[in-house]
Parts: structure tokens; C-alpha cells; sequence
């Protein structure tokens, strides 16, 4: 039996067989993503909007931190009111 014959008589048979299995998937598949088509979307884009969300809520709690940091120097800590008149510095 030469390869020829080996193909016509096993091989096409199954590869026409597998071909038609795969062009009723391809279309079961085009079919759901036509009707689906925005949850695949939402489903594909949340890992990214996820990761913005913690980024922001990160670099957010960052600043706030600074912004704290930076109060240690302002005046509330600098002019103290330990005697009862507004704007002293403490006693020595």
C-alpha cells in the first residue's frame, strides 16, 4: 500500500470527519460570542481595571501618608498652646 492509497483509503475520511466537527464548533462558538459578546469583554478587561483600582487606592493612601508626614511640621505641632495664650511656644 503506498502513502497515497493509505491517505484515501484511512486519512481523508477522518480528516473530512474531523473538518466537519470543527467548522459545527467554530460556529457554536461565533454564535455565543455574537450573543455574549460583552461579558467576554467585561471578563477580559476586569483584571486590568482591577489592578488601576488597587493601584489608585495605593498611590492615594501614599499622598495621604505624606500629607502627614508633612503635618508633623506645620504650625499645630510648632505653636503650642500650653499656658492658655494662642500661638506660644512651650515652656523651656
Amino acid at each position: 500500500m503506498t502513502k497515497r492509497e493509505f491517505k484515501r483509503k484511512y486519512w481523508y475520511p477522518i480528516s473530512v470527519e474531523i473538518e466537519f466537527q470543527l467548522r459545527k464548533f467554530r460556529r457554536w462558538i461565533d454564535k455565543l460570542y455574537r450573543r455574549y459578546w460583552c461579558v467576554v469583554l467585561i471578563l477580559a478587561l476586569s483584571p486590568y481595571i482591577a489592578f488601576a483600582i488597587y493601584q489608585m487606592h495605593r498611590d492615594y493612601s501614599l499622598i495621604h501618608n505624606y500629607a502627614n508626614l508633612d503635618f508633623m511640621n506645620s504650625d499645630f505641632y510648632t505653636k503650642w498652646n500650653t499656658d492658655g495664650k494662642p500661638g506660644q511656644d512651650p515652656p523651656k
